[in-house]
C-alpha cells in the first residue's frame, strides 16, 4: 500500500466567489492510522469488503454512521488500497449554498474524501445520480470518490439513486484497536492488561472507535493498572453521582441544586478562581430560575461551604475537583451533558455566558473556552461553537477570536469551524460577527490556509462598512505574509463589471496601508491592471455609501505623494486618468476649495492633466 500526503499543496485553482469546492491536504498522523500493520478493519467484515468492491468497480462508495465511528479513517485506507499505484489522497471542503456534484474535482489519480456530515441544506434531487456519474467518470482516470453520511443526512429523495452505493460502516471491534493503539503508542507491554477480567464488560459492550481509542489513552497514561482505568473510562460515574447527590444536607449546607451548580460550574472552570466559580453557579441557578436575591444569598450557606459541599479543592485563590482522578472535570461536563439531553440548549447558553461575562477575568474564560472546545469534540456537539461566536463576539471579540481561529486549525473540528465562518456570512450576520470572520481571517487561518481565509473574508466584506478597520488590519496583515494570494484574490474580483462590494472594500482596505497601497501601484503595470485599478476608484467615487471613504484615503494619498512617500509622477497620471469623464471631474472640486495653493498642489497637477487629456481626446475624436 503507498499513500501520498505529505508536505501536499492544495491544487493550484483559487477561488474567490460562488459555490466551488476546496481541495486540503490529509495530515500524516491520518494516512498513517491507515497502513498496513496499523488499520484494524471494521467489524462488519462482509459490508466492508463490499464497500472495497465499489468503489474499486463504481469509482464511489458511501460510508453511512455516525461520527467517532471510524469512518473517516476507514475512507482513507479504501482509497489507498483501491488502485494498482498509488493516489494523490485529499480531503474535500465544500463552499457550497447547497451540494452539488459537478462541483466535485476530479483529477486522475486522485482520491477525494468528502463528507456530508453537515449540509448547508439538502441537495438537489439528481444529486445522487451525479455521484454516480462522478464515480464511472473517473474509473478512468483512476479518480476516487468517498463520501461520509450519517443516518441522519441520508435518508431524503436525493439519496434513492445512489442507494446502491450506500454501505453501513461499522467500528472495528474495539479490543484489537486498543491493542494497535498501545503499540502505536510504544506501550505494548500493557497489551496484556487488556486480557485482565476488569476489562471484560468493556469488550463484550464492543465500544466504538472513539471511545477505543480514548481508552487505549487512559490506559497509556495510568500510573499502574488498577481500577481507575475502568472508573475513567466509565466516566467516573460512580464518583460523579456521589457529587450530584451528596448525604448530608443540614441547615448549613446549601441545597441539592446549588450544589450540583456548584459541581458543574467547578467543571467548567476547572483551575479557576473561586470567585468565578461561584458567579458560574450563580448564572447557572439563574437560567433555571432559581431565586437568589440577596436575602436567598444570606441565607445559603457561605461560599467556603458551597465548594466543599462540591468537594472542590481549594489551592490558594483558585478551585479543582479531584486531582487525582484523571480528567474528571471534562467527565463531570460530558455527563452533564449525555445525561440532561433535553436542557442541552439552556446548558450551551449558560456556558457560553460565562466566558462572555465581563466579571469573569480572561483567564477564567479562556479555561472555560478549553473546555467547551474538548466537549464539542467529544460529543460532536457542533452548537457549541455557534453559541460561542454569536455570543462571545458581541461582548469579548478578542476571546471569540482566539477561541475560533483555533477551533478552526483543530484536526478534529477544523473542517466544521472553516465551513461556518463560510456560513455565517451568507445571510445577514450582526456587525460583530463580520468583524469576528476578518479577524479571524487575518490571523493564523491567514498563515496556515490563505486561500481559506481569502474566500471568508470576500463574504465578510460583502457586509463591511467603508472604511472598515477590522478589514483594513486583515488586508494589511494578509499582503505582509502572502502579496502574491492577495493580488491573485484582487484580480479575480475587480474583473467582474461593475465590481462588487466585498471587491470594492478590499480595494478600499489596501489603499489604507502601506503595504496595500504598494501592491495596488504594483498592479498598474499592464493595461489591464491598470484598468482595473482606475474603474475601481472610479465606483468608489460614484458609489453613496463609499464616496466620502474614498475621497478622503485619496486625499491621504495626495499629501503623501506631495511628501515623496509616494511615487508622484506615477500618481499623478493614474488620478488623471481616474478624473478625466466629466462625471468624476467634479470631485476635484473639493481640493481647490480647501488648499489656496491648488495651482501647484499634486491635485492641481491632476486637474491640469485631466484637462490636457480631455483636449487631446476632442481632438482625436474630431479628426
Amino acid at each position: 500500500m503507498a499513500a501520498h500526503g505529505v508536505g501536499y499543496q492544495a491544487e493550484s485553482q483559487h477561488f474567490y466567489g460562488g459555490d466551488f469546492v476546496q481541495p486540503q491536504p490529509v495530515h500524516p498522523a491520518d494516512l498513517a492510522a491507515c497502513a498496513d500493520g496499523r488499520f484494524v478493519p471494521p467489524r462488519d467484515i462482509a459490508n466492508w469488503e463490499h464497500a472495497q468492491s465499489l468503489l474499486r468497480d463504481r469509482g464511489v462508495v458511501v460510508l453511512c454512521a455516525p461520527p467517532g465511528t471510524g469512518r473517516r479513517t476507514a475512507a482513507l485506507r479504501l482509497l489507498a488500497t483501491v488502485g494498482s499505484r498509488p493516489l494523490r489522497i485529499v480531503d474535500l471542503e465544500p463552499e457550497w449554498s447547497k451540494p452539488d456534484a459537478k462541483q466535485l474535482p476530479a483529477a486522475a489519480d486522485h482520491g477525494y474524501v468528502l463528507d456530508l456530515s453537515d449540509m448547508p441544506q439538502q441537495p438537489g434531487p439528481r444529486f445522487g445520480q451525479g455521484l454516480l456519474n462522478h464515480g464511472s467518470d473517473g474509473t478512468k482516470n483512476s479518480c476516487y470518490l468517498v463520501v461520509l453520511t450519517t443516518p441522519h443526512e441520508w435518508r431524503e429523495v436525493w439519496s434513492e439513486e445512489a442507494r446502491h452505493i450506500k454501505v453501513d460502516h461499522s467500528s472495528p471491534n474495539a479490543k484489537p484497536l486498543v491493542s494497535q493503539e498501545l503499540r502505536q503508542l510504544g506501550a505494548e507491554h500493557r497489551v496484556t492488561w487488556l486480557n485482565q477480567d476488569t476489562y471484560t464488560d468493556i469488550w463484550q459492550s464492543n465500544p466504538p472507535a472513539q471511545e477505543a481509542r480514548r481508552l487505549a489513552r487512559i490506559v497509556y497514561e495510568a500510573k499502574e493498572n488498577d481500577n481507575s482505568i475502568i472508573d475513567e473510562f466509565r466516566g467516573w460515574s460512580t464518583h460523579i453521582n456521589a457529587l450530584l447527590t451528596p448525604t448530608r444536607q443540614g441547615p448549613a449546607e446549601p441545597e441539592l441544586v446549588s450544589t450540583r451548580a456548584t459541581v458543574w460550574a467547578g467543571a467548567l472552570l476547572h483551575g479557576g478562581r473561586k470567585r468565578s466559580v461561584l458567579h458560574a453557579a450563580d448564572m447557572l441557578l439563574e437560567k433555571l430560575k432559581f431565586t437568589r436575591e440577596p436575602l436567598n444569598v444570606l441565607a445559603d450557606a457561605t461560599s467556603s461551604h458551597r465548594l466543599n459541599a462540591a468537594a472542590l479543592t481549594p489551592h490558594g485563590d483558585r478551585a479543582f475537583h479531584a486531582l487525582d482522578k484523571h480528567d474528571l472535570a471534562p467527565a463531570i461536563l460530558r455527563h452533564l451533558w449525555e445525561e440532561f439531553p433535553t436542557q442541552r440548549d439552556l446548558l450551551r447558553s449558560w456556558a457560553v455566558s460565562v466566558v462572555a461575562h465581563q466579571a469573569v477575568p480572561e483567564d477564567d474564560a479562556r479555561i472555560t473556552i478549553s473546555a467547551l472546545l474538548e466537549l464539542s469534540r467529544e460529543l460532536h456537539d457542533t452548537s457549541i461553537i455557534d453559541s460561542l461566536a454569536k455570543e462571545v463576539s458581541e461582548r469579548r471579540i478578542s476571546l471569540a477570536v482566539e477561541a475560533l481561529t483555533s477551533a478552526a486549525l483543530d484536526p478534529v473540528l477544523g473542517k466544521y469551524v472553516r465551513g461556518r465562518l463560510y456560513r455565517w456570512m451568507l445571510g445577514k450576520p450582526s456587525s460583530a460577527m463580520v468583524d469576528l470572520v476578518t479577524q479571524i481571517c487575518g490571523g493564523e487561518l491567514a498563515v496556515r490556509q490563505p486561500s481559506i481565509a481569502m474566500t471568508r473574508l470576500a463574504r465578510a466584506a460583502v457586509h463591511a462598512p467603508y472604511p472598515s478597520r477590522p478589514m483594513v488590519d486583515t488586508f494589511r496583515r494578509l499582503t505582509q505574509i502572502h502579496p502574491t494570494e492577495v493580488a491573485k484574490a484582487l484580480e479575480t474580483w475587480l474583473t467582474e463589471e461593475p465590481a462588487k462590494k466585498h471587491a470594492l472594500v478590499a480595494f478600499l482596505s489596501l489603499a489604507a496601508t502601506d503595504e496595500g497601497t504598494q501592491l495596488l501601484l504594483g498592479t498598474t503595470d499592464t493595461p489591464k491592471g491598470r484598468r482595473r485599478f482606475v474603474r475601481a476608484w472610479q465606483q468608489l467615487l460614484q458609489d453613496e455609501e463609499s464616496q466620502s471613504a474614498a475621497d478622503e484615503q485619496l486625499g491621504r494619498w495626495g499629501a503623501e505623494a506631495e511628501n515623496g512617500g509616494l511615487p508622484l509622477e506615477l500618481l499623478v497620471d493614474l488620478m488623471s486618468e481616474v478624473y478625466e469623464p466629466r462625471i468624476h471631474r467634479s470631485g476635484l472640486q473639493r481640493f481647490f476649495a480647501r488648499d489656496p495653493d491648488f495651482q501647484d498642489s499634486f491635485w492641481g497637477e491632476v486637474y491640469r492633466r485631466v484637462i490636457i487629456r480631455t483636449h487631446e481626446r476632442d481632438r482625436t475624436s474630431g479628426e
